[in-house]
Formats: structure tokens, sequence, C-alpha cells
């Protein structure tokens, strides 16, 4: 069964539910578009999609400083330049303009997919731009500031590929010519084509080969034998060998059409690799770090967006529904409540009331916004300690180790073919200097390193494609050799393998199915207009069911934070929460559930639990298969972390809780760093992940964690980490045979070379028909029929 949003096969685990879709964001998100009438989004996406991404609505306080910008006056059009987040594909564009035109004041919106950037032009005095913004929100994309780079790098390798292939194009038009048969009896037309390939050679070493020169470069200066230094030498030597034909025997003798072609192909190689890592990295937003975070304070009794950085000790802070406090601070006037599983790890929602502390870092629950009085000055905020961390302590350490292998290859391919070449230098001496240096030449020319310059890159590049296309983002060139090394799989709990939200337990359905249709709807008014994770619960199984019962109107509702709802409705008192505000006088009974109530008199008594996500239990029992050691490090309470392990089927002694994100990195170090794969989806997990040797995070809604992350994912569950790791073990099969392919190809090639028998023209069929054969099996082997290198 194919899932009716993004195509991806539907999990075992949720086939039983019959809705057709993979997870509850592709659930959401159909309906969201089939209610607005918006179904040609599937018509123009044409195939499979990827799930859509979960995202936490946003305060957009950094929306004023941009809009308090540029021309003052309301009623003409402006044009916003703003970053995107989620667009994976022209049907995306099709959806976002189709929601921005159809408001009043939209003038035009220009997408850049590739990018992940957008223009945005309306009229400021009839278009609620945050609004849009919100609605965007809830099909899974996001905008914000722009912080990406407006020039990719693989812009300039795009430039360099396209005069480094016209100069192959030409030089091969002429080297044609000389084997057709033009000679130097064909006067000035032989000597100017001649010039002309040396020329256009030339210009292809110069301005293709420096790609490779410089990194070559840097990695002797490290002390460091880099992949390309092959590619450079390869590069070098054959064309200062044909540079050497052309002025001892004429252009018939040079080796240009080779050598021009050689280098068009090995850019085509890094393009690949370097544009796929790059549309991935611009699938999120950049990420905003300590520098720009922003926050609302109150001063001189106006309210003004700044930095972060700039609050002080004594600043009142106003704290938006969604947004975070930045530093620790006591709580001013109405109570309210927090989330702390950013920061923490903790599932439940905190109530605060006025004089309680908050802790930095912590999220606005409530749905009205909380004045906060900072106690300390940002840069000594437990929050900006956690967004300096170093991003990658041990990423940079454990590439080294894992490419050491590369590296010695590329040693080894170097000193061979310096070797064999005076070997045939010396071998073919004592026939005369001409003889010697024609099979030198030959020897540095047919050696071709096309298995590591081109076959390794489209491999990475087709894989990437590959994972793209089931929601997986790859965003380190370096995590396909890496994750062959992972022996251990360390999870985060709270966001990781579970929701993030509770679910109402087995007993706690029955007894709510049992309630009468008319207090069902008053139940299901109060829990929808609530942001309690008990409340959600609540109305995750009674909103679709009672939507038409419900009562028009909700007049009079009050939530007390910490409490419940109260509803006062036609002479009667409605009430949702603690059993001692359900039911006055019965104070401490059924702590942990959550009563409703008519007049003081209890109707229903719900319990909850986390929701673990649907795939975890088969997912973690597919990696121990792999004969991974798999673990769960939280920060959440030891005891929710053991009832989570029981109901996944993890031994307890493989799952800890009430870690500090400092003890959770300890933990990282104790294990064997050079093996680690580290899951998680909060800034409390940013000292494993600069621990850790591979780190994968499905949290999208902010980008702090993604950008430390080798790959994020999307989709409601953990099946993307077994694929990521299945995708690497493929990978490494098509790298083995593709390195097998070339070492036979030379070992054939420098038969011939030996023998004498390489020409010019030889070496223009053998070297292509190399490259052709690495590349097809490079295709079939990780596209097959799939065609997934039509990216």
């Amino acid at each position: 069964m194919s899932c009716r949003h993004c195509g991806l096969p539907v999990p075992p685990e949720r086939v039983a539910r019959g809705d057709g879709f993979c997870c509850a964001g592709c659930a959401r998100v159909f309906e969201l578009i089939h209610g607005a009438g918006l179904d040609r989004y599937y018509d123009l996406r044409g195939g499979a999609g990827v799930p859509p991404g979960d995202v936490r609505a946003g305060s957009y306080a950094w929306l004023d400083p941009l809009l308090a910008r540029g021309d003052p006056d309301a009623t003409r059009p402006r044009t916003l330049a703003l970053d995107l987040q989620g667009v994976h594909c022209a049907a995306c564009v099709w959806l976002l303009r189709e929601l921005f035109l159809r408001r009043a004041g939209a003038v035009e919106l220009r997408v850049n997919p590739s990018r992940g950037m957008a223009e945005l032009t309306f009229v400021p005095s009839r278009f609620d731009l945050a609004a849009y913004l919100g609605e965007a929100e809830h099909f899974g994309y996001r905008f914000g500031p722009r912080r990406k780079e407006e020039r990719p790098h693989s812009s300039g390798l795009l430039v360099r590929l396209g005069v480094s292939v016209a100069a192959a194009m030409n030089v091969m038009l002429f080297s044609i010519a000389f084997y057709a048969g033009l000679s130097p009896a064909d006067g000035p037309l032989y000597v100017l084509f001649g010039r002309l390939s040396l020329a256009l050679t030339a210009l292809a070493v110069v301005v293709g080969g420096w790609v490779f020169f410089r990194a070559a470069i840097a990695g002797l200066r490290l002390g460091v034998v880099h992949l390309d230094l092959p590619i450079a030498l390869g590069i070098v030597l054959a064309f200062a060998g044909s540079v050497w034909a052309h002025v001892a025997h004429g252009p018939r003798a040079a080796y240009f059409d080779t050598v021009a072609v050689f280098v068009s192909l090995m850019l085509v190689g890094r393009f690949l690799q370097e544009r796929a890592l790059e549309r991935n990295r611009a699938g999120l937003l950049a990420s905003d770090g300590v520098e720009v975070l922003l926050v609302r304070r109150a001063r001189g009794g106006e309210l003004e967006t700044v930095p972060a950085s700039l609050v002080a000790a004594g600043d009142d802070l106003l704290v938006v529904p969604g947004d975070l406090v930045p530093v620790a601070g006591v709580v001013l006037g109405a109570p309210g409540e927090i989330a702390l599983d950013w920061i923490s790890g903790e599932s439940e929602v905190r109530a605060v009331a006025a004089g309680d502390e908050v802790p930095a870092g912590a999220f606005n629950a409530a749905r009205t916004a909380l004045r906060v009085a900072a106690m300390e000055e940002f840069a000594a905020s437990r929050l900006h300690g956690l967004l300096a961390a170093p991003a990658c302590e041990g990423s940079s350490r454990s590439l080294g180790a894992a490419s050491s292998w590369w590296r010695r290859l590329g040693t080894v391919y170097v000193v061979a073919v310096l070797a064999l070449a005076t070997i045939g230098f010396f071998a073919w001496l004592p026939r005369g200097l001409e003889p010697a240096l024609r099979v030198t030449v030959a020897i540095l020319v047919v050696t071709c390193p096309c298995a590591l310059g081109l076959a390794l890159p489209l491999a990475a590049e087709l894989t990437t494609v590959g994972l793209r296309r089931g929601g997986v983002f790859l965003r380190e060139p370096g995590f396909l050799d890496r994750a062959l090394r992972v022996r251990t799989v360390l999870f985060d709990k709270t966001g990781t393998l579970t929701r993030g939200r509770l679910a109402l337990q087995p007993a706690a359905r029955d007894a709510l199915a049992a309630l009468p249709a008319g207090e069902r709807a008053v139940l299901a008014a109060m829990a929808a207009r609530s942001n309690h994770p008990a409340s959600r619960a609540l109305a995750a199984d009674l909103g679709g069911e009672v939507a038409g019962e419900s009562p028009a109107g909700i007049d009079g509702l009050e939530e007390s934070p910490g409490q419940g709802l109260e509803w006062r409705r036609d002479g009667r008192t409605w009430r949702l929460g603690r059993p001692a505000f359900a039911v006055p006088g019965t104070p401490g009974a059924g702590e942990g559930e959550t009563w409703f109530s008519a007049d003081g008199r209890r109707l229903a008594v719900f319990a909850f639990h986390e929701e673990v996500k649907a795939d975890v239990a088969a997912e973690l029992a597919a990696l121990v298969a792999r004969g991974l050691d798999v673990r769960v490090l939280s920060g959440d309470g030891a005891d929710k972390v053991q009832a989570v392990a029981a109901a996944i089927g993890l031994a307890g002694d493989r799952a800890e809780g009430g870690l500090s994100p400092e003890a959770k990195a300890a933990r990282v170090r104790a294990l064997d760093r050079h093996n680690t794969l580290m899951v998680g989806d909060g800034i409390n997990d940013a000292p494993a992940f600069a621990a850790a040797f591979c780190t994968a995070t499905p949290a999208v809604d902010r980008p702090q964690l993604p950008a430390r992350a080798d790959f994020y994912f999307l989709g409601d569950g953990i099946s993307a980490v077994r694929r990521a790791l299945e995708a690497a073990s493929a990978w490494r099969r098509v790298v083995w045979a593709n390195l097998a392919f070339a070492l036979a190809y030379n070992v054939l090639a420098l038969g011939l070379s030996f023998a004498g028998l390489v020409t010019p023209l030889l070496a223009a069929l053998l070297m292509p028909a190399s490259s052709l054969t690495v590349v097809g099996h490079t295709i079939v082997r990780l596209a097959g029929r799939r065609h997934a290198w039509r990216s």
C-alpha cells in the first residue's frame, strides 16, 4: 500500500488503520489540501513525494524588523526576500503560490526551490503576512529571514564545468580531423588545429583542473594525501606529456582530447556530489544560532524586538505562544505553561505562576503571552551555552578516521603510477629517448582514476537522491563512509522515539466512548480550545467524530494554568482538569489523571501515556538484528524512560533517564566514539552530537540541530535510521565493484602501454569507455528501473 499523500510505502503497523497514510503528518496535510480544494497539487507532483515536516508554530519575532524597513507607505506594494523550508518539487511551489494568491493584497510569489528562497510581493495594508506564514506551516513549510548563501559552491563548479566541456568538445572535433588523416602536408590548417587544441586543453586544465589542484595543495599543506591528489597529478602529467608530444612530434601525437575529456568527467563527478548535498541543505532554513535569536522586550512603555544578545538582567520580556525564553527569568503577571522538551527532554508541560522561575530555553506552551523578568544576561544563560556548543567536537576527528583508507588508496595510486611510469621509461630507454618518452606519456595518460573521481561521487549522488526521495536528507559528504563503522545507535526519547505528546490509554478511550453525545460535544469544544497536552490528546480522539455536534460558541471558557478548563454555559459549570479542580474536595485523588465533570459531578476519568511512534519497536528490533547495540539516553525522568523501554521491547539496562546534556555527552564519550550514531531532536542533544561519530535528527521545526547533523529525516517514525545505514552498505558494494573494474582496466591499459601499443586514438577510446562503464554500472546498481539518477 502506498501513502495517499507522499506515495511512500505505508508501514505494516499503520496498514491496520485503513486510512492509507504512512504517517499522521501525511494524513493531516492531505486533509488540508483536499479541504481547501487544492487537489491539483497531486497532479502537478506526478509521482511520489516526501512526508511533510512537522513544524511547531513560529512566533515570527524576526518579521517585525523586516517589515519596519523600506517604504513606510503601506498602501504601495513591497517585495520581501525570505528563505523557505520544505519545498521539494514544482507542486510545492504551486501550492504555496495558490495559498498566497488567495489572500487579499497578494501580488506575486516567486520561489526558487533549488535554493530554498522566495520573494513575496504584497500590499502591506491589505495582506496579513503572519497569517499566510502560519497557514504555510500547517502544510509543512516554513519561512524565515534571508540567511542562506546567495551563491552556492556548485554554481562556481557549474561554470567551470561548462567551460571545460565546451573546450573538450572542440578539442575532440579537431582530434577527429587528425585521426581522419589531417597531416603536415595540409599546411596551415594542420598547424592551426594543433595550436587550437593546445590552447583549449590548457583552458580546460586551468579552469577545470584548478578545483583539484587547490584541494590537493591544501591537503599537502596539512600533510594529508587527499583523494584529489591523484586526479590533480594525472591532469598535470598527462597535459605536460601531451605538450611535449605536440612540440616534439606534432599535434597528431598529443593526447589533448583525452586530457580535456578527463578534466570534464572529473568535474561532472564533483558537481553531482556538491549539488545533491546543497539541495538537501537548502531544504531547511539556515541555522539562526546564537547571534540572530530575537526576543520581544518591553521598555519605556513600548515593545521592541531586539537580539537576545542584548538582554540584560532585569529586562521585561514578552514571550508569545510558541516562542522560547532566552534567559532564566521570573514570571510576571498572569500564569502560564511551559515546555522543557527542547532543553531537558522532559515530556510534560509545566504550569508556572507569578514569581515562579523559568529556565532558559523553555517554550511558551500556552495560548497566551507570558511576561518574564530576566534574571541574567544572555551570554550567561544556559541556552547560550547549548547553542554555542561546538557543532562537531568528534566529527572532524571521526571524518579523518573514516577517510584514512581512501587517503591510503590515493597515496598508493600516486606512488604506483609514478613508479610504473619510471619503470616504463627505463624499460624503453635502450631503444631510444623518443620511444621511452612516448611510453611514459602513454602510461600517465591511460592510468585513469575514474573510479575515484567520477564513479565515487556519482555513487554518492545517486545514494543521496534515493534517500531524499524517501524523506532522508544527507548533509555531510563523509556520512556514507563513516556510517559503515557504526556499531552503536543512541536514541533520545522525547520527540525521537515518542511523538512528544500524550495519548489516551485503552480504558480512557472506553470511558470516552461511554459518554453521551451531548457531553462528548461539550468535551470536544473545551479540549479543542486548550493547548495542554491532555486537551490535545482528547481533541485528537474527539475532533473529527463530533465536530458537527459541538456547541456553537465558546464564550465564558476560562483556563487556569496547571489546573484545567472551566466553562459556564446555560447555567451549568463544566470542568476538565486535575481531580481536585474538576471535583472540589477530592485533593490528592487520581494524581496524573484528568477528570471531566459537570456541576461538581465526575463524568469521566482519563489516563494518558506517552505516545510512542508506531514503527519504533519493529525498527529497533531490526537494528539489533543487524548486530547493532541500541540504547536510549534521555533527559526525562528515569521512570518514564523505563516505561517507554518496556513498551518498545528494549532491555532496561539499555535505557537511561534523568541525564543532563553534559551527562549525555559523557555517555557517548564513554562508548567507542568512532562507532556511535546519535539520534536526537532537542538542543539538549547538542553536546552529545558534538561527541558522537555520526548524528541524525527528525527535528526540522528549528534549524539549530539539523545544522549539526549528518542527516535529517521526515515522517512519523525512525525507519530512516535503518534505511540510511542500509544505503551506506549498498553504496560500499557498488564502490568496491567499481574499484575492482578500475584495477582490471588499468592492468589492461598498462599492458598495452608497456608494449608500446597505446596511441592517442586508442587512449581517446579507452579512457571514455572505462568511464562510461563505471558510470553505467553505478546507475544500474543504485538506480535500476527507478531512474533515481534523473535528479
